[in-house]
């Protein structure tokens, strides 16, 4: 597997078990022993605090003009980014994980989406929006942008759709144009 494969994997699994798993499925630790490991809680919180520093260092990519708010990027290369999606903008205290994700950059195309969206990549954002646009969700035929798959953290219902966790092949979809 290529190393970008691993690094979403192990966000995947970090960012789910910070997020609670599956309805409460996770234990949380007590306050004394996590069970079966014989870790201290402050050793294991020290443990949880270095990953989210080394991971949060490493979403400095910014590829849309404007910025999402709501969003954290990281350039893994190759036209490659990995990213962290919140239910609100980041800069809110309470702001909430909700999808870590990964894009390959290409253009608003049929032939040019990965897999023809057989794999989660069913959302394309364009580089700049097109004029008389804010978004940039979609956009002309054959804008420049990155097709994206998201991965759900947890349950919860955004924007009047349910997610569960996993890739979400619903995730505001905008079919490509012929080009």
């Amino acid at each position: 597997m290529k190393r970008s494969v691993y690094l979403l994997i192990i966000m995947l699994i970090v960012l789910f078990y910070l997020a609670g798993g599956i309805d409460g499925a996770i234990e949380r630790p007590s306050m004394n022993v996590m069970k079966g490991t014989g870790m201290s809680l402050a050793y294991h919180m020290t443990a949880m605090q270095e990953i989210g520093a080394t991971l949060g260092s490493q979403f400095t990519f910014e590829p849309f003009n404007p910025p999402l708010p709501d969003h954290l990027w990281m350039n893994a290369g190759k036209g490659e980014i990995r990213f962290l999606h919140f239910d609100k903008p980041i800069s809110e205290a309470d702001a909430k994980l909700v999808f870590i994700g990964e894009g390959i950059k290409g253009k608003f195309c049929a032939g040019d989406q990965p897999e023809g969206g057989k794999t989660g990549f069913v959302h394309f954002h364009s580089l700049t929006p097109a004029a008389g646009e804010k978004s940039g969700h979609g956009g002309h035929a054959g804008a420049e942008g990155y097709w994206l798959r998201h991965v759900a953290v947890s349950e919860f219902d955004m924007m009047g759709t349910h997610f569960m966790p996993g890739i979400t092949m619903n995730f505001m979809p905008t079919p490509p144009p012929k080009c």
